[in-house]
């Protein structure tokens, strides 16, 4: 079953965030369609109209960034199988959703459209930009966790971008830009060596990491 088709699934698609509540610093729950379940919005102005109405006692609406919550927060609140309901607006409507399994379905489409975006500002600027440790002329490379050895090269489509991450993720590094072909050639590279690369990080140093053959499959240079 896919939940393309819904009228959710495209909000978060494009805007990359939704919101819930939490009391005393545990998502609340609440009975909508004969079930106790967690409820996440789309809009802020919606949750807010729908727990004010209903009574529901929170203390903080939290807005939750897609990528940030499928990193850190999916894997320890919600176990495979588990509902949410998405958009109520009363006691006995909404979307209930999967919630790992519309994260996963969300995630391979948003990793699908960062590449082709990636790709094309990359064609139309011939220009890639990387972190480097200072004196050196490469980008660096990256590990998914500390046990891990290093092998993810991140890579930005435009400068500020990189520059947001720098700041508040790697302020030992420098910003470094290649040409579009070079950074063709490291692909080939990291294609060879079995290694990833990550589009357009955000900070937290979340966001899409691919092989790095689904690029060079883009590329048109």
């Amino acid at each position: 079953m896919s939940y393309r088709n819904y009228a959710f699934y495209e909000d978060i698609l494009v805007n990359e965030i939704f919101f819930i509540a939490t009391h005393n610093k545990k998502l609340v729950r609440h009975g909508v369609l004969g079930k106790e379940v967690v409820c996440l919005w789309t809009g802020k102005k919606e949750a807010e109209a729908f727990l004010k109405k209903e009574g529901v006692e929170y203390d903080r609406l939290h807005q939750m960034d897609i990528d940030r919550f499928v990193t850190y927060e999916l894997d320890e609140v919600f176990d495979e199988g588990d509902e949410v309901l998405v958009n109520p607006s009363g006691p006995s409507d909404g979307e209930l959703i999967d919630v790992v399994k519309v994260t996963s379905e969300l995630m391979s489409d948003l990793d699908n459209i960062r590449v082709k975006e990636f790709v094309r500002v990359v064609a139309k600027e011939d220009a890639v930009y990387g972190l480097s440790k200072k004196g050196q002329n490469q980008f660096i490379m990256i590990s998914d966790g500390e046990e891990e050895k290093p092998n993810i090269m991140p890579v930005w489509s435009l400068k500020k971008r990189a520059e947001a991450v720098r700041q508040e993720d790697f302020e030992e590094c420098e910003i470094i830009e290649v040409e579009g072909e070079v950074f063709g050639e490291w692909l080939d590279e990291l294609r060879d060596d079995d290694n990833a690369v990550a589009i357009d990080l955000k900070t937290g140093v979340v966001g899409t990491v691919v092989p790095a053959q689904k690029v060079a499959n883009e590329l048109t240079f």
